[in-house]
């Protein structure tokens, strides 16, 4: 299972979609408002759990990250943000093993890690007074149709922050996402060396080895997912959601 000698304290930044799938998952159904004096969001996810989500974090999330506390200033946006086992474009990919490992460093499951952190555009993600929103939730969820497991986030966007583009997502003019990691540890899943980022072994990524003919990738380990951004031109283009509720 978990790795620990694997991963590092050197934390390494990795942007861009995971998304090599031919199926998008709708995760999240049934929205529901409730007005109470306040206004609430229930959702009813399609997989693994079912559960309640509503705004209160965004009383404490709006000081640091500079977003409204109001709930009806926000479109809702559920997408599907990493395909397990799947190596990316860039011959880099997110382990079921590594996702679904709950980390004591952060107390949850490694693909929880999204919960409550910022949304941003175009991976400008440096500063985060700059988002444009953030994550409620996330979960992951089987589609035994595809044989995957994945990864989808529910996440939400102040109209207030940058009126254009979540304009754009609402008139579905940009429809593109894509996550950024931290990862400890990029790790050659033919012959097992670490931090090949750093020092490169003696395989080629994007080759194939042996008789199984084995494409040469790089497991990632250590990871904590620190945002997604909406993006006009995803690294795939199946990593896109239309699916939004104002």
């Amino acid at each position: 299972m978990y790795n620990f000698e694997s991963h590092r304290d050197g934390r390494q930044i990795v942007t861009g979609s995971v998304v090599e799938a031919t199926h998008q998952f709708e995760a999240y159904k049934n929205l529901e408002v409730l007005k109470d004096g306040k206004v609430k969001k229930t959702f009813l996810t399609t997989a693994n759990f079912t559960q309640e989500i509503n705004f209160d974090i965004l009383a404490a999330a709006s000081e640091s990250y500079h977003i409204s506390p109001n709930p009806e200033d926000y479109i809702i946006v559920p997408l599907p943000i990493v395909t397990c086992d799947v190596p990316n474009r860039n011959k880099e990919c997110f382990q079921l093993e590594e996702v679904s490992y709950f980390d004591p460093r952060y107390g949850c499951f490694v693909y929880n890690t999204f919960n409550n952190k910022p949304c941003h555009k175009d991976h400008k993600n440096q500063d985060p007074t700059k988002a444009l929103g953030m994550h409620l939730d996330s979960s992951l969820i089987y589609n035994p149709k595809y044989d995957i497991w994945k990864i989808s986030v529910l996440t939400i966007w102040d109209r207030t922050k940058d009126t254009q583009r979540v304009n754009d997502i609402i008139n579905k003019k940009i429809t593109g996402y894509s996550m950024g990691s931290f990862v400890d540890n990029f790790q050659c899943n033919i012959c097992g060396a670490n931090d090949v980022n750093i020092k490169p072994c003696e395989h080629k990524f994007g080759r194939t080895y042996g008789a199984n003919n084995r494409l040469a990738h790089k497991n990632l380990w250590g990871v904590c997912y620190f945002e997604t951004s909406s993006v006009g031109e995803p690294a795939d283009d199946t990593a896109f959601s239309s699916d939004v509720f104002i």
